[in-house]
């Protein structure tokens, strides 16, 4: 029974802090003109609640001869001093504000922030535990924050700027941006002593080094030794499959090689015994393979390409363009592999059974890939036009597609 009322009442705190953030978005804040202190209770100087930052956003609650009563952007209600507000953000900033709360960079231009200090912090949607997770946050992600809360466990806002898509994070998992010489560091520092720290700081090694793209083989190997030294295993990870990875990374080719391996290669995709050549695809090929003309593809990307139309089946979409030739020609834009398509490098010709070591093997010294940011994708170099996509799901090859930069 005692559960149950346990259960409802976390129920219903929650929908009342939904409901309570959700009137943040309602209404559009002023900007306060200068940093100060957050208290708690009115002409009380001595219970500050938290520290806001200078035009850091508030909504103005009631108001007397001295102060203002106001709600920031984490949700906390108490007091201010007053001082002139704003309708809009001017880029100010106080040469007193404290940097101790409110970084600003090197060259102290950048907005206030912190860096995220663990591995796959949960973003909620409001600011409680019980509360959605909207996402995950990127270990180092930079977070700007104009209110940080002076009490323990509190939470900071970094969402988008009217709360129509917020996001809160506990600023105790916040603070200055990691180094991988410094998580190394601290990790040969408890490695062999405790077990819970040292798996928490070489699970940072791990995704430091993927992020930066270098000490991956240091990183992945301390990472294998410290789950086998406790006998541990996470079935998030693969290490054997990532250290096979970052021994064909590291032997990169580089630019040259690369273009001319890629003319080698003879790069192109075959469906229902039809060669298809990016920049050789006609009209009549698509005709033939009973594809669907259309003028406009959902969610492509806004620059970089304009192709002039389109033709497509579930599982494979043609873009059509003019060339420098001023002729018009198709070009492979997304395919799904699932019913017989093949994509040919040289003499690997892969569908949807190809295996992803195979492809590592084969390829690992063309690509780039980042197994934090997006795992079993793969990225090849098209010229100085754009890059090659390649994903594996479950170990088989699942997907191409190409983009183009902007």
């Amino acid at each position: 029974m005692f559960r149950k009322v346990l259960f409802m009442c976390c129920m219903l705190y929650s929908c009342f802090l939904n409901r309570s953030m959700a009137q943040l978005g309602a209404e559009r804040p002023v900007y306060v003109s200068r940093w100060g202190y957050l208290y708690r209770e009115a002409e009380n100087k001595n219970d500050r609640l938290g520290v806001f930052s200078t035009e850091a956003a508030v909504y103005l609650l009631d108001s007397t001869q001295t102060q203002y009563k106001v709600q920031v952007n984490n949700g906390d209600i108490g007091f201010i001093d007053r001082q002139p507000l704003q309708k809009f953000m001017n880029g100010k900033k106080s040469a007193d504000e404290p940097k101790q709360y409110f970084y600003r960079g090197v060259e102290g231009h950048q907005c206030p922030h912190y860096y995220v200090q663990v591995a796959e912090l949960r973003v909620r949607k409001a600011p409680t535990t019980t509360s959605l997770a909207v996402r995950r946050a990127s270990l180092n992600e930079l977070l700007c924050i104009d209110y940080v809360p002076l009490y323990a466990d509190g939470w900071v806002y970094i969402g988008d700027h009217f709360h129509e898509n917020p996001e809160y994070v506990q600023l105790k998992f916040l603070g200055a941006e990691l180094t991988y010489d410094k998580v190394l560091k601290d990790y040969l520092a408890v490695k062999g002593k405790d077990q819970e720290k040292e798996l928490a700081q070489v699970g940072r090694l791990r995704e430091l080094a993927w992020r930066e793209s270098k000490n991956l083989k240091p990183a992945l190997s301390y990472w294998k030794e410290s789950y086998a030294a406790y006998g541990q295993e996470n079935p998030k990870v693969d290490i054997d499959f990532e250290l096979l990875l970052a021994s064909r990374l590291e032997k990169y080719i580089g630019y040259n090689a690369y273009e001319k391996k890629m003319k080698t290669l003879d790069f192109h995709f075959i469906w229902q015994g039809m060669s298809l050549v990016d920049g050789e695809i006609k009209d009549a090929q698509m005709n033939q393979l009973k594809m669907q003309r259309v003028a406009d593809i959902p969610d492509m990307p806004e620059c970089g390409w304009e192709p002039r139309y389109f033709y497509k089946t579930p599982n494979l979409i043609v873009a059509f363009e003019e060339n420098y030739k001023k002729k018009i020609v198709g070009t492979v834009y997304k395919l799904y592999f699932s019913n017989g398509e093949i994509l040919v490098l040289g003499d690997q010709r892969m569908d949807a059974n190809y295996d992803e070591k195979d492809f590592i093997k084969h390829f690992g010294d063309m690509v780039f890939a980042n197994m934090i940011e997006e795992p079993h994708v793969y990225r090849m170099q098209n010229n100085d036009a754009g890059q090659f996509i390649i994903t594996f799901k479950d170990g088989k090859l699942f997907r191409y597609e190409c983009m183009y930069y902007c």
